[in-house]
């Protein structure tokens, strides 16, 4: 590579950069950052610990996951409702993460809230709104969730 095309590749980067701190520093673009840390991301719910009995649901060769980003969450299994997903609010905080309202991912229909919690105890939630697990672990590659009646192991994809 010659010295000028490294010099114009130089001075193509040098400017771009100094166009993005111009367009943030007077409020034309924002850039955000997840406050989330480890949570973010793709986590495959591997077991379900019932605290009460003891019992373990192995699901490590099933398809269930939830995914976190922001204050966005989304659950999905390809086996549970032909593979509809679902989303909602969440918040990290004070080592807790709670779930609001769970929602249908469709769109086309406004998102309609899941009105049976039914539907969504395959993935070790119990109740529909306001859901609270503690972080008993949380790692870049591992995740333990909990609440009175469960333990939900994740390993992050």
């Amino acid at each position: 590579m010659s010295n000028n095309m490294k010099k114009n590749i130089f001075f193509t980067s040098l400017s771009a950069l100094f166009c993005l701190w111009l367009l943030t520093a007077c409020g034309l673009v924002e850039l955000h950052s997840s406050k989330n840390g480890d949570l973010d991301g793709f986590w495959h719910l591997e077991t379900i610990d019932s605290l009460a009995t003891g019992n373990t649901c192995d699901l490590r060769e099933e398809r269930r996951f939830w995914m976190f980003q922001g204050t966005i969450f989304q659950l999905y299994c390809p086996e549970v409702m032909d593979g509809q997903r679902f989303v909602g609010q969440f918040s990290h905080e004070n080592g807790t993460v709670t779930l609001w309202k769970v929602l249908y991912d469709i769109r086309e229909e406004g998102d309609p809230v899941v009105e049976s919690v039914d539907i969504i105890r395959p993935f070790g939630i119990n109740q529909i709104e306001n859901v609270v697990f503690h972080v008993d672990e949380l790692s870049g590659s591992k995740m333990t969730l909990s609440n009175e009646m469960l333990r939900l192991s994740f390993k992050k994809h």
